[in-house]
């Protein structure tokens, strides 16, 4: 497919033009006008790109773009100037999709750790843009805090790194804010949820959550942060018969 067309698809998928943003949302680097074969990936990193190479991909689509944040001077020096130079190198484009990739309903971060966790989804919350990047769910009946904790070990296999209880043992409306999304928590509150489910937390959050009579479970900025790109890579092979593949490198933070 040519590289053109392939970005035209992935804009009209996540529409990152609704989303205020830290980064760049879409192409990155053009290194090459076609697109034969992707690896997907959380985060941009050294390792992503020797998946990509040993692959045969000529086109990587991660979360995180890391060197391409907004405020990095993008000089191409130094570790950031290497990568530039093994992309180019190798043929390989690079998109980076961030909030857009929380957001979206049906292959977002926080709609799919909802089904994940059994949860219907009922609205959005915590709006950058004309988006919203975190998602409401409830379950049909009131789940306990032993039964919240289950589905979100069942959601996220290597376990969380957090559960805070502070709050009722009816839970039923649950906050998820992929990453560190712990900042909706205010909003969660006063759109009456009885818990939230995020990334990573600072360290005032636990005080914050036990002042507010909350519950909240963290389960890592990255575990929260592999499903959208693991269901972009299946949406691109499905839909543009392209071969696509999820590269998972895991990190504890």
């Amino acid at each position: 497919m040519e590289l053109s067309e392939f970005s035209a698809w992935l804009n009209e998928l996540l529409t990152p033009q609704f989303f205020n943003d830290y980064c760049n949302n879409g192409l990155c680097v053009e290194a090459s006008d076609q697109v034969t074969k992707v690896v997907t990936g959380v985060d941009f990193r050294d390792r992503l790109i020797d998946a990509a190479i040993e692959e045969g991909a000529d086109c990587i689509i991660v979360h995180h773009p890391n060197g391409f944040w907004k405020g990095e001077d993008r000089i191409l020096t130094g570790k950031f100037g290497e990568r530039m130079r093994r992309l180019m190198k190798h043929g390989i484009s690079l998109y980076g999709f961030h909030l857009p990739l929380d957001g979206h309903r049906g292959i977002g971060n926080n709609a799919l750790i909802a089904k994940a966790m059994g949860l219907n989804v009922v609205q959005g919350f915590m709006q950058e843009g004309e988006g919203t990047v975190g998602v409401i769910g409830e379950w049909d009946s009131p789940a306990t805090q032993v039964e919240f904790l289950e589905s979100a070990n069942i959601a996220f296999p290597l376990g969380v790194q957090n559960k805070l209880f502070y709050g009722s043992d009816r839970i039923k409306r649950v906050a998820i804010c992929s990453g560190s999304g712990a900042s909706g928590m205010d909003e969660a509150l006063a759109l009456g949820c009885d818990a939230f489910v995020t990334g990573e937390i600072k360290e005032a959050v636990p005080i914050l959550v036990e002042e507010a009579k909350f519950n909240l479970i963290s389960a890592g900025h990255y575990r929260t942060e592999v499903f959208g790109v693991r269901a972009l890579a299946q949406k691109i092979a499905e839909n543009l018969q392209i071969s696509a593949k999820f590269v998972d490198l895991d990190n504890p933070v």
